[in-house]
């Protein structure tokens, strides 16, 4: 879509981006400002009380709630998960042998010219 359309749907809520751009960078509507935000990947680090957890969700996937050890099964399938009380687009994937995190963080930035002008803007899921 054009940026005409995706700032449309940017000003109902809805996250945009350019296809072309990093995973999890994305422009978001929040109190009335327009913000942009980027992934930050760090080692990710939890206590023994996760193994009987539940309310893990494949990250952009169907959206059915599973238990912590099904979201085993689901990194090793190379799928990212997140857990229903995280914030939304913060999800563990395996890097290397580690689980790792992506949170988004807010950063400064503005489109180029030929952003406006690009037909690549999609919605984020």
């Amino acid at each position: 879509m054009n940026f005409e359309k995706a700032y449309k749907e940017l000003m109902q809520g809805k996250n945009v981006r350019r296809k072309g751009w990093e995973q999890l960078m994305f422009l978001a509507f929040i109190d009335g400002e327009i913000k942009a935000f980027k992934g930050e990947h760090s080692n990710f680090y939890g206590d023994l009380t996760m193994l009987m957890s539940s309310g893990w969700k494949v990250f952009e996937g169907e959206g059915k709630e599973i238990t912590f050890i099904e979201a085993v099964e689901e990194l090793k399938n190379k799928k990212c998960i997140t857990n229903v009380q995280w914030e939304e687009h913060v999800f563990i994937f395996v890097d290397g042998e580690k689980l790792a995190i992506c949170k988004p963080v807010e950063y400064q930035f503005m489109p180029t010219f030929k952003c406006f002008c690009s037909q690549d803007w999609e919605v984020m899921k």
